[in-house]
């Protein structure tokens, strides 16, 4: 898989994750928003990886 593709999969899954955690907001949302908010950090640290080559 490309570093691109992995880049673009992991941060619209974040995203999806951290928009689902906003709608519930109780004890399962913030589950979801933390893992939201990683895999967005994550998804940095590929980027990152991706402009410094």
């Amino acid at each position: 898989m490309n570093p691109l593709h992995l880049f673009i999969a992991i941060a619209l899954c974040g995203f999806a994750v951290a928009v689902g955690g906003v709608y519930v907001l109780l004890g399962l949302g913030w589950a979801l928003l933390a893992g939201g908010a990683a895999l967005l950090i994550i998804a940095g640290f590929i980027r990152k990886g991706l402009i410094s080559d």
